[in-house]
């Protein structure tokens, strides 16, 4: 989400407080969201040189292979800042030592440097054949949702999926052994200029899948890939305190309903869709405990796993520390933030709802990041609907002075109830009932958030080794063995 302007050409009337069966929008409080569309490129050494020595200006720079244990020392935000565990570019020119990688091993200057826009550049290239999308950017470093006034769709790099040992490529399934040495992965971004339609928005992301399959483009979607959406303002002004506490108890109540037709990964316990419930957890089983086990990827429950007891606060508990203990803060809003997470990694990022445009920021949003990875128009259609439709609703609570029903965890907590008021369309009911039949099916004993170990939240001793090495990690080369496995395409 970006901008006071809606910079994505639409022409229909933006989304509002009153969703309509079709989706569309019959009161005054205008919405507009954009979206974020995360995916693994494969690219082999070829490609990349084949698109260096396209361009005059980088027709010299050679694809290292093989660079060995190195990293990023003083990089500047344009570069991918991780571990380069296979390709890296070895620059001829005069460059600043921003832009030179370092031996992990004895920590001084190699003679490459990492990744800039090399891959994103073959995605550029395919979006831009679209028409109406020629103008198609790559960003580098902050500010990706902040302004559309030039593209409808910009282009960036997510380190996180990136720098993999061939061992970790192999064990995915990303590529065969022997294509390990010669096949890196990047992850790419897709962000979106803000939507007032969301048919439009529907349109638009299947141009995109078009483009990149009718240009061969070998992309990957799998459960570390998301698909993100940002509801603000049309004038890109935060929403109202009402508004956001609202939607907050909202959230709270139903994440159990609502994890059931999402991937068990984001069911809240990964790093990037913790929950939001979590934070209310309580150690006391009253008046029923609620059972999770430690999983593995796929879900099973691990041998020997300990059966985790969980029970939250009573929702009359929370209901006041969201508004009673919220509103009686000196800064509200700072303590509304504080309390859903200052961090963006939750199922509902309420971090950036207190942004503000009059300060150079972007739009002030509320982010709904647990949707898994699609590039699929239908996907789209139903998950923005569904996020429009929870705001619209938080909004009409807020300024009709009304509330959730729910107001214990003894009540009926029914998806369908939600949804009717809501008013949410019925194909979108449809689709996800479908959706939940077929995940409870696939994963009927993943119990939904939190699937995490009790130390985790009541241990405040409990924390991460900054130092710790990934389990595939490869033993550290000596500078002799990084200049000896070095290969050059």
């Amino acid at each position: 989400m970006a901008s006071t302007t809606t910079s994505s050409g639409c022409s229909s009337m933006p989304i509002t407080n009153n969703t309509t069966t079709s989706g569309r929008s019959t009161s005054s409080s205008n919405l507009t969201f954009g979206l974020e569309y995360e995916f693994k490129l494969r690219v082999t050494a070829e490609q990349l040189q084949q698109e260096l020595r396209s361009n005059p200006t980088t027709s010299n720079i050679e694809v290292v292979t093989n660079p060995g244990r190195v990293r990023l020392s003083k990089a500047g935000p344009q570069y991918l800042q991780n571990d380069y565990l296979n390709f890296a570019f070895r620059d001829p020119g005069n460059h600043p030592q921003s832009t030179t990688l370092v031996s992990k091993t004895t920590g001084k200057q190699c003679d490459f440097r990492g990744y800039t826009t090399e891959a994103l550049k073959i995605v550029q290239r395919c979006l831009q054949a679209i028409p109406d999308y020629h103008s198609t950017t790559i960003y580098q470093g902050a500010s990706k949702q902040q302004d559309f006034s030039s593209a409808r769709l910009h282009l960036t790099n997510d380190t996180s999926l990136n720098g993999l040992t061939n061992a970790t490529k192999v064990s995915r399934g990303l590529c065969t052994p022997e294509e390990a040495n010669t096949t890196d992965f990047i992850a790419c971004e897709i962000v979106t200029a803000p939507h007032s339609s969301l048919e439009e928005a529907s349109e638009e992301i299947a141009k995109v899948s078009t483009a990149l399959c009718s240009d061969h483009l070998d992309y990957h979607m799998d459960d570390e890939c998301a698909m993100h959406i940002h509801v603000g303002k049309e004038d890109g002004t935060p929403f109202s305190l009402k508004t956001l506490q609202h939607l907050a108890y909202l959230v709270l109540v139903y994440e159990h309903e609502a994890a059931r037709w999402t991937i068990p990964r984001n069911r809240g316990a990964d790093f990037e869709t913790a929950s939001n419930r979590v934070d209310f957890a309580t150690e006391c089983p009253a008046p029923e405990p609620h059972h999770a086990y430690i999983c593995d990827e796929a879900g099973a429950i691990t041998e020997g796993s300990v059966e985790v007891i969980w029970n939250y606060q009573s929702l009359a508990e929370i209901r006041k520390a969201l508004f009673d203990d919220v509103d009686a803060a000196e800064d509200p809003l700072k303590a509304f933030v504080k309390l859903m997470g200052s961090t963006k990694g939750r199922i509902v990022n309420f971090s950036y709802c207190g942004r503000d445009i009059t300060n150079n920021e972007p739009a002030a949003t509320v982010e709904f990041r647990q949707h898994q990875g699609t590039l699929d128009s239908g996907d789209v259609l139903h998950w923005g609907r569904h996020c429009t439709a929870l705001v619209a609703l938080a909004e009409k609570y807020a300024t009709t002075n009304t509330q959730c029903p729910i107001t214990a965890w003894t009540d009926t907590i029914d998806i369908e109830q939600l949804w009717r008021e809501m008013t949410l369309p019925e194909s979108t009911r449809h689709f996800y009932r479908c959706r939940i039949q077929e995940f409870d099916a696939r994963w009927p004993d993943v119990h939904p958030t939190p699937l995490c170990e009790p130390d985790m939240v009541f241990d405040d001793d409990f924390s991460f080794s900054d130092d710790e090495e990934s389990e595939d990690s490869e033993p550290d080369m000596t500078e002799a063995e990084v200049q000896e496995n070095m290969v050059v395409v």
